[in-house]
């Protein structure tokens, strides 16, 4: 176990992506094995955080005091077994993507922060663009051993419900209290996952680094696609690309199945351009599709199918870009994954803590959503980026004030989140709740809410000393 106390090897653990400042630490740990971290856990009182790769947007990572815990050494990728492999929580997404690539076999979850750790991606039951189809991180879990902040193990498999007894090596169990609140219908990641007869193994994935501590996973795999039908499709104004979701969506698998359905505002595309040079000057809006082609037989298939959706749609196919090869299908992703870099980037320089909406509402509400994003910002003219997830009515909005603009725009996002909060929406469909989002989350679920998810805290970590600011 390696053990440090010198700030200079404490400082790179207390920053993230947020741009949060203000943590503090007394000393960072990393043990070997989990064996060695139970055994340290046994005799360790102080508050602990656990580190992830610092990709995170909530500032979940970044402590205020105690310790903090690096998993960095558990980072090996075992044989694929059955379409399950089990991985180590520091084993990144593209590590896991490049081992995968020789195997045949694909892990769905595509968050934009490829360098985040498995580990945090289970933290924040993170997503991607890929989720209108294949779901979240949550959906390829089927198992991990797991220790709580007092050192007690037990291996979680799927099938281990809530209504039975959770139990450890040492003998111990704990029961799931009597509580009533249940999370939202919607892509959600906002506190702890909670629906009746749920699996144990659920209420720890999303639950932000303050339940227990992942030591390794167990994913579920699927057989690699042969190809994929992707595109970016151009549009002269917003709101014709909105119009063209809820068709897509109708066809309900059949026909036209998208597993993305990215939208780009033309505040994102601006930025773009310092990147993708060949964007039609004159768009508005643009739409990143793919979708997954089991066999290439029916590749041209659903190449046909598509042009004749959009064909009968009016879409300009002269000013859009459909991939010839995996070049333009990984030039897409990186189409899609440059603007929140991009965006990050430009908070960096500005010293600009991240002030991103993370929301999503049920699809009865999607168009008055983006109808009511548009006004608003229309409104109170700050600049923004919007993108993200239109088949999931999930969209990020990342607002840029000046600093003299600061209060309008938190004016801004506190409007917005009581416009999707009426709509029975959520305030994290991705990123969780972290230390930054409290304030929205409290008003989200209420203070009955909170006190159920209390009693969840209560008796996996009744001092209250793992993750001890986030969420709650």
């Amino acid at each position: 176990m390696i053990r440090k106390t010198e700030p200079a090897f404490i400082a790179p653990y207390l920053r993230d992506a947020s741009n949060f400042s203000g943590g503090s630490a007394e000393e960072i740990v990393i043990p070997e094995t989990s064996d060695e971290l139970a055994i340290f856990l046994q005799n360790e009182i102080r508050p602990v955080t656990i580190a992830g790769a610092g990709t995170g947007l909530t500032a979940s990572r970044i402590p205020s005091g105690g310790i903090i815990i690096s998993l960095e050494l558990l980072n090996k990728i075992g044989e694929v077994n059955e379409g399950r492999i089990q991985v180590g929580p520091a084993v990144t997404l593209n590590e896991l993507q490049s081992f995968l690539i020789p195997s045949g076999w694909f892990y769905p979850p595509n968050p934009t922060e490829t360098w985040a750790s498995l580990g945090g991606t289970l933290a924040t039951n993170a997503s991607g663009s890929r989720s209108y189809k294949y779901g979240v991180t949550r959906d390829f879990v089927e198992e991990v051993e797991l220790v709580l902040l007092d050192g007690r193990k037990t291996v979680l498999k799927r099938g281990l419900k809530i209504t039975e007894p959770l139990k450890f090596e040492d003998g111990s169990q704990i029961l799931f209290p009597d509580i009533s609140y249940q999370s939202p219908e919607c892509k959600n990641a906002a506190g702890y996952f909670v629906r009746p007869g749920m699996d144990w193994l659920d209420l720890f994935i999303g639950s932000d680094g303050t339940l227990g501590i992942f030591t390794k996973i167990v994913l579920r795999l699927l057989p690699c696609p042969a190809d994929f039908v992707s595109g970016i499709l151009f549009f002269t104004e917003e709101r014709s690309c909105w119009k063209l979701i809820p068709k897509i969506k109708s066809f309900k698998g059949q026909k036209i199945d998208p597993c993305s359905l990215e939208y780009f505002d033309h505040n994102a595309l601006d930025r773009l351009k310092s990147k993708h040079n060949n964007i039609p000057s004159h768009s508005r809006a643009a739409l990143f599709f793919e979708q997954d082609v089991l066999e290439l037989k029916n590749y041209d298939l659903v190449m046909e199918n598509w042009y004749e959706f959009l064909s009968a749609e009016n879409i300009m196919l002269d000013d859009s870009w459909f991939a010839q090869g995996t070049k333009d299908i990984k030039k897409f992703h990186d189409f899609r994954h440059d603007v929140p870099i991009i965006i990050n980037e430009e908070n960096s320089r500005a010293g600009r803590v991240k002030l991103g909406t993370d929301m999503a509402v049920p699809d009865k509400f999607f168009m008055p959503m983006m109808e009511f994003y548009q006004e608003t910002l229309k409104i109170y003219g700050l600049d923004y980026v919007m993108f993200g997830h239109l088949g999931d009515n999930h969209l990020h909005i990342n607002l840029l004030p000046e600093e003299s603009q600061n209060d309008k725009a938190k004016q801004v996002y506190d409007q917005m989140v009581d416009q999707i909060l009426e709509w029975r929406g959520t305030i994290s469909a991705e990123h969780g709740i972290g230390k930054l989002k409290k304030k929205y989350f409290e008003k989200m679920i209420g203070a009955d809410g909170l006190n159920d998810l209390r009693k969840i805290k209560a008796c996996l970590d009744p001092d209250n000393r793992l993750g001890t600011g986030n969420i709650l």
